[in-house]
C-alpha cells in the first residue's frame, strides 16, 4: 500500500474523530479507510488509536506518529 496514503488517511480519521467522517471527507468507502490504518497499524507492530463504538482516542504511540507524521505530510 502507499505509505503517504495511509498517512494521509490516518491523519484524516484523528482530525474527523471517526472514521465514517474521515471516508466522507477523503472520499473512501468506510472499509478502505479502516483497511489503510489496520494495515498501517499492523505494520508498524503498535496501536496508533484506541477505539470503542462511540469515540476513537490516540494512544501515545499514535500521538507521536501524529506529530512525525505532520511534518513529513506538510514537506
Amino acid at each position: 500500500m502507499d505509505r503517504f496514503l495511509e498517512m494521509q488517511t490516518f491523519n484524516a480519521v484523528v482530525d474527523a474523530g471517526s472514521f465514517v467522517k474521515a471516508a466522507e471527507a477523503l472520499k473512501m468507502s468506510n472499509a478502505a479507510v479502516s483497511r489503510y490504518v489496520v494495515d498501517m497499524e499492523n505494520r508498524l507492530g503498535v496501536r496508533l488509536l484506541h477505539r470503542t463504538t462511540r469515540r476513537i482516542r490516540l494512544t501515545p504511540e499514535g500521538e507521536t506518529y501524529l506529530l512525525d507524521g505532520a511534518g513529513i505530510l506538510g514537506d
